[in-house]
């Protein structure tokens, strides 16, 4: 079966249509694309941060606009979120049932 009547896709219209965003140059996912590229850049320990900040309902612009006293103690609190986060990944479970079948 020989399918050669369809021309290849063009270079500009590929890379667009890979990045979410229309041949036509608007920016129908190009929003979702820039946060998921911003996101995947981050250190996991960045990524942690910020959906600790998520939780508290907080961005680093909120953080930057508050007093150093009320930074401090927000800072301090997500010390301890990320404490707890790693100390529950790291604890050793017990009764965890492995599917050892090869």
């Amino acid at each position: 079966m020989q399918v050669s009547s369809i021309p290849p896709p063009s270079a500009s219209a590929s890379s667009a249509a890979s990045l979410g965003a229309s041949p036509t140059g608007g920016s129908a996912g190009s929003n979702a694309v820039a946060e998921f590229l911003a996101y995947a850049k981050e250190t996991p320990a960045q990524q942690m941060r910020d959906s600790i900040l998520r939780q508290l309902g907080l961005t680093e612009d909120d953080l930057k606009a508050m007093s150093p006293q009320d930074r401090a103690k927000v800072e301090q609190k997500i010390k301890d979120l990320i404490k707890q986060k790693v100390e529950q990944s790291t604890e050793k479970k017990t009764g965890v049932v492995v599917d050892v079948k090869v």
